[in-house]
């Protein structure tokens, strides 16, 4: 065995027969540790933890889903990564926060002091208490900490309503600009479809109703005529209106085919409009209400215990082969003068 070796055993030893010499000590910190650290987890005012869990929609989908034949892909469909990072954004919003805090008046219920600096701890004991965040299935779960484990379901439940008021509101402004914009441009295709009815009306009255059709019994009745004047002259007015306002005739009634194609999807797009510009429609699936729990979640009394009594102990070792280091660096500088 090498001269290193030996000397690490030989330390070893040393921190071992040392450390055995301070046994008391470090049973008596531990010990002091242990009594102290129950008396601390049962100061601590223990808290209740209720839970809510939703689920958003597909973006821009319900409302549209409403008025289609395939609803069952859209009303029925969670969103993914995308929604719920929106409906995050709004659970985590100061709009929500003040709407909550003002409506259960949080500030008396955590019984903070008013006075300067008010506001930022109102907020910092929001965030201390309540959790949301998303979980791995694309849902947002909002978890409240609370000694009254009534009050922790009630502001769980209170902010899930918030956020869909919210959002709700959110599309809504955004909605209530597209039906106006709609409904203006909804107005304009009546008015060029009623200017195209009458002129195609107009071009009727002349004699023209089917540019077609007419042509084929008109030319028959030339090939009947044989070139007679009298049958030829009473034909021929009928063909110059056919002549003259034949392509109109056709393109009329292309022009009001595609007005009306177009009129019919401005008011499914209306419908659509309306109901997000309503929006009763709650913006979120709740798929877990919060409820008073009837077992505290924290503090976690053993946990508390046992982490402060090993603390104690290693940090009381620690000491003492500190201290053991330095008194053989002492003893080595002091040998090395002499």
């Amino acid at each position: 065995m090498s001269k290193k070796q030996k000397k690490l055993n030989l330390d070893t030893v040393d921190v071992i027969q040392t450390l055995w010499a301070y046994r008391k000590i470090v049973f008596i910190i531990s010990i002091a540790a242990f009594v102290l650290s129950i008396v601390a987890s049962y100061l601590i005012t223990p808290k209740f933890k209720s839970t809510a869990i939703i689920f958003p929609p597909v973006a821009n989908q319900v409302s549209k889903d409403l008025f289609t034949e395939n609803i069952q892909e859209g009303i029925t469909v969670f969103g993914e990564t995308q929604e719920a990072e929106q409906f995050l954004q709004i659970l985590t919003s100061r709009t929500l926060k003040d709407s909550v805090i003002k409506k259960l008046n949080l500030v008396e219920h955590w019984d903070l002091k008013p006075g300067k600096g008010i506001n930022a701890r109102t907020y910092a004991k929001f965030d201390q208490n309540i959790n949301i965040k998303p979980t791995r299935y694309q849902s947002v779960m909002v978890e409240v900490l609370d000694p009254d484990p009534g009050m922790a379901a009630t502001i769980a439940n209170t902010i899930v309503d918030f956020g869909d008021k919210i959002m709700r509101s959110v599309k809504a402004q955004i909605a209530q600009k597209a039906l106006t914009a709609l409904e203006k441009q909804y107005e304009l295709g009546l008015g060029e479809m009623n200017a195209l009815e009458d002129s195609l009306t107009a071009v009727m009255e002349k004699g023209v109703v089917n540019l077609r059709s007419q042509s084929e019994v008109y030319y028959k009745e030339l090939i009947k005529s044989k070139g007679k004047n009298s049958e030829t002259k009473n034909l021929g007015r009928p063909l110059k209106n056919l002549e003259r306002y034949g392509s109109k005739n056709e393109r009329y009634k292309m022009e009001i085919n595609q007005m009306s194609i177009q009129l019919a999807q401005l008011r499914q797009d209306l419908k659509v409009a309306r109901v997000e510009a309503e929006q009763e429609i709650p913006s979120q699936f709740i798929i877990e209400k919060a409820v008073a729990s009837d077992k505290k979640a924290t503090p976690k009394r053993v946990i508390i215990v046992v982490i402060s009594t090993l603390a104690a102990a290693f940090f009381t070792i620690m000491t003492i082969i500190i201290m053991i280091f330095f008194k053989k660096m002492a003893n080595k500088i002091a040998s090395e003068q002499e």
